[in-house]
């Protein structure tokens, strides 16, 4: 069922702004396309799926053995590690840029996974996040006619319960919590990115950079 509605999720209109995310990390990224790039949260892939960049020394991590067989049998070239977000099995300082893209939301431990994305950062290295505008007008009346809609139609299950449970974080929790760890050098709202406010758009994407890190004037 989660499957299902993780590859639902980027079809239509959904799927639109879910893209958008990704191509805007993406742009973010490109500086880094040949050193380690590390996703937390790679789930099926989707962000190999849509950016542009090739990412040759790429590593997906996630919990779920599944989605990594998945993304395996889509992408059969990259390092994939089955690991847990709140104890990454990487060295100190060993990783150029790191992603997470719709993930933090589900993270019940949120600030330890900070914690450990900001270890295994080089002190210049750089945190790409995005995030669901969830608590947002807008993004809570689209979940509404669509996502809810599809799950309730096609598993008779109460779609709200699912969410709840599953969805541990909101927007302005998670910003709370990186900023605690993480500067935040560039923000892009989507759709509106000339309207940066959370209630008229569905999807916010952040790049950070450790605290501890330089100040140097060509950080962002």
């Amino acid at each position: 069922m989660k499957a299902d509605l993780l590859d639902w999720l980027y079809t239509g209109i959904t799927g639109h702004f879910q893209i958008a995310g990704h191509l805007q990390i993406d742009r973010w990224t490109f500086k880094y396309i040949d050193k380690i790039v590390l996703e937390v949260g790679c789930g099926h892939g989707h962000h190999l799926h849509y950016c542009r960049n090739s990412y040759p020394r790429y590593i997906g991590l996630d919990i779920e053995r599944k989605f990594l067989k998945t993304l395996q049998d889509r992408f059969d070239k990259k390092i994939l590690v089955q690991g847990d977000a709140y104890d990454l099995p990487l060295q100190d300082k060993s990783i150029d840029c790191v992603l997470s893209i719709y993930n933090f939301e589900h993270l019940r431990r949120l600030p330890e996974s900070l914690g450990e994305i900001h270890r295994v950062l080089k002190p210049e290295g750089e945190l790409m996040i995005g995030i669901p505008l969830e608590g947002g007008w807008i993004y809570e009346l689209g979940r509404r006619f669509t996502s809810k809609i599809y799950m309730e139609r096609k598993y008779g299950i109460d779609y709200d319960a699912i969410v709840h449970w599953e969805h541990w974080n909101s927007f302005s929790e998670i910003l709370e919590m990186v900023q605690d760890k993480f500067k935040i050098g560039e923000r892009c709202f989507i759709p509106l990115s000339f309207l940066p406010c959370a209630h008229v758009n569905v999807i916010q994407c952040l790049r950070t950079r450790p605290k501890s890190s330089p100040d140097k004037s060509e950080a962002f």
